[in-house]
């Protein structure tokens, strides 16, 4: 099945383009194709000479950690792009993208991708404004991953101050002596404090923090003994 103009129009990159202009679009597409759930797209370091922009279905974005744990980073869905990045920095992929349900994309070579950036001031925004959202995106992402691992960090931090000094209670610190140790701010130790608390391993008594659940505090500090 041709790639139809009504299709390019629910494109991101395309939205608010003229029938001329999607015309003008469209004359770039290098080619359409569908593959299986389960296929592998691109790989992360693969270098692809097309960018593709998603028709129907659903790719999973994501990374994997030394150790096999995995990360999500995006779902990205009917009108959604892949492989923008290196077309704008001329790297790899950024990430791995897996079908994660039968997926019709189209594709677009770098180069006129580029070139319709440069010639089309109503792409340029539609570009700057998917990347931008992306960014917003990835940010608040960091933030959740890195509230985890302070919390993770908070924990083993509580754990070998009570160990050495032998009590269940932690040694009178300020959230702002956490921070400092944990290397973040005491707005997110507070956070973590009452998450910790929430998940039932301590519980906070006026400046005080009382350990209420030994292996709960070392599972979230990763600290499980075989």
């Amino acid at each position: 099945m041709a790639v139809t103009l009504k299709i390019l129009a629910k494109m991101h990159y395309f939205a608010g383009l003229t029938p001329d202009e999607l015309e003008e679009a469209r004359k770039y597409v290098a080619f359409e194709k569908r593959i299986k759930k389960g296929q592998t797209l691109l790989s992360e370091g693969d270098q692809s000479e097309y960018m593709y922009l998603i028709v129907s279905g659903a790719v999973k974005v994501y990374k994997r950690s030394a150790n096999g744990k995995e990360q999500i980073l995006n779902i990205t869905t009917n009108g959604d792009s892949l492989n923008d990045v290196s077309t704008f920095d001329g790297g790899g992929s950024a990430a791995n993208m897996l079908a994660m349900t039968p997926v019709r994309f189209c594709a677009i070579r770098k180069r006129d991708m580029e070139k319709l950036f440069c010639e089309s001031p109503k792409i340029a925004r539609n570009v700057a404004g998917v990347l931008a959202s992306r960014v917003r995106r990835d940010s608040s992402l960091v933030e959740v991953l890195s509230f985890g691992q302070v919390i993770s960090r908070l924990a083993g931090l509580i754990l070998k101050q009570v160990t050495a000094s032998g009590r269940e209670r932690l040694p009178h610190f300020t959230q702002q002596d956490l921070a400092a140790m944990v290397g973040t701010s005491r707005v997110v130790v507070n956070r973590s404090l009452r998450a910790l608390e929430e998940k039932g391993a301590i519980r906070l008594e006026r400046r005080r923090i009382v350990i209420t659940d030994e292996q709960a505090l070392k599972n979230l500090a990763g600290q499980v003994s075989p």
